[in-house]
């Protein structure tokens, strides 16, 4: 038990480290190119910060636990909003421009309802992940074009001086093009050995708890997988770029739902049972529903609405360990 105990928490801090040198390498690459800043929070950030929930679907599904794969997707889409933004939106409001990220709302809001559709007759087969990997494609790649076609001199200025600024410190080579490759390489080197580590020690606790591996995938490996969105978010607040940090929040969210999952299920088909999906699914389009009605009301998620996102996220977890008592006990 302790064993497995160490892979989880090893696997965890391994993905924690890995996904931060990662994305900032991501960050960087994105930087060099030219590119605005909401391309680089709704497209690349997003699939970047989204690696440690790929890689962890894939090995999932190779070592025959898909439910922990489509578990850690749902659950890192409510822990997103929930948790993610609630941090974020707690530390200083977040301001939204919501034309810009309309498109994304409603692909978030169409994924996430038909992902539930899909799953009513309790399962996920191929057929289904081939249709959400191609949704998800289409998706980015459309939205990445859509937003480079329409960059402004402003936004090519915004890059151009960010690139300016890296400081010549003795880990300068690293903020160099090279270096930002070998950090980006090596990032995604150590997610992968830490989604190893993780699997196993989930797999392995959760068969000694007697716990569905989907519910560990909803819950612990969810809030681990997605530390990178959280990192990003909070300095992204900071920093007073909160556009980046809710355009990486979408994203992430609609590569959960069609990329991640649709992979998970194409592996190998992928079974649910009724109460998890009862409770999961719609937890998920209720924290939609939450977000959207935030937006529309003042255009910015507040410090007290960050506590409510915060609040209701912490309600949906004890609603899970209640829900899961049972099963830890038998």
């Amino acid at each position: 038990m302790l064993h497995d105990l160490l892979l989880l928490i090893g696997g965890l801090v391994l993905i924690i480290k890995g996904g931060d040198l990662f994305v900032a390498a991501a960050i960087r690459i994105a930087e060099f190119l030219r590119m605005p800043r909401v391309v680089i929070g709704s497209t690349l950030v997003s699939l970047a910060t989204t690696t440690p929930e790929l890689v962890v679907s894939v090995m999932s599904g190779i070592k025959g636990e898909p439910g922990l794969a489509v578990g850690n997707a749902v659950g890192s889409v409510i822990c997103n909003i929930g948790l993610i933004l609630g941090i974020a939106a707690a530390i200083k409001h977040v301001d939204i421009h919501l034309r810009a990220l309309r498109t994304s709302l409603l692909a978030m809001f169409g994924a996430g309802i038909l992902l539930f559709l899909m799953t009513l007759e309790l399962r996920l087969v191929r057929w289904q992940g081939v249709i959400l990997l191609i949704m998800g494609t289409v998706y980015f790649v459309w939205n990445f074009w859509e937003n480079w076609r329409d960059r402004k001199p402003e936004d090519l200025a915004e890059a151009q001086a960010i690139e300016a600024g890296v400081t010549t410190t003795r880990f300068a080579w690293l903020k160099s093009k090279p270096g930002s490759l070998v950090q980006f390489l090596a990032g995604a080197l150590i997610v992968i050995v830490g989604s190893h580590f993780l699997v196993d020690g989930a797999i392995n606790t959760a068969t000694r708890l007697g716990v569905p591996s989907i519910i560990l995938g909803l819950t612990v490996v969810a809030i681990g997988t997605s530390l990178p969105e959280l990192v990003t978010a909070i300095t992204s607040s900071r920093k007073s770029v909160s556009d980046l940090a809710v355009g990486n929040v979408l994203g992430a969210n609609i590569a959960n739902l069609t990329l991640i999952v649709g992979i998970a299920a194409v592996v190998q088909n992928v079974p649910l049972d009724r109460k998890t999906q009862l409770l999961n699914f719609p937890a998920m389009l209720i924290m939609m529903g939450l977000l959207l009605w935030m937006l529309l009301t003042d255009r910015k998620i507040t410090q007290r609405e960050g506590l409510v996102l915060i609040g209701t996220y912490i309600i949906y977890l004890a609603l899970v360990a209640f829900e899961s008592l049972p099963h830890a006990v038998r």
